[in-house]
């Protein structure tokens, strides 16, 4: 293995371990309805654990493809917490989320 290799390992390493401490901490603090933070969290370090491993093993593995292996654990964590935090409540088609109650008032 080159030099190379071993530092990007570590920095990737370093990189999952940091996402996964960030998705636990966060998970804990919002409460998310599906899973607990512990879940979460393992499935951050299991999707990084693949990216890495296929980036290791794989030498002609498209980096663009490894990157969304690595990235789907978090992307999934920012989903279910943007469903945990703004409820099951029926979709509006005529407001914006953004949109407080004032929104029924005529603009003055």
């Amino acid at each position: 293995m080159s030099v190379t290799t071993v530092l990007g390992v570590g920095i990737a390493t370093f990189l999952a371990a940091v996402a996964a401490a960030l998705v636990y901490r966060d998970a804990d603090r919002v409460g998310v309805d599906l899973g607990s933070p512990l879940l979460w969290t393992a499935f951050v370090l299991v999707t990084s654990g693949v990216a890495v491993t296929t980036a290791l093993l794989v030498p002609d593995a498209p980096i663009p493809g490894v990157l969304v292996v690595a990235a789907l654990g978090p992307l999934l964590y920012l989903l279910e917490r943007d469903d945990s935090m703004h409820g099951d409540g029926p979709a509006d088609p005529t407001r914006l989320p953004s949109d407080g109650e004032d929104a029924d008032r005529p603009d003055e």
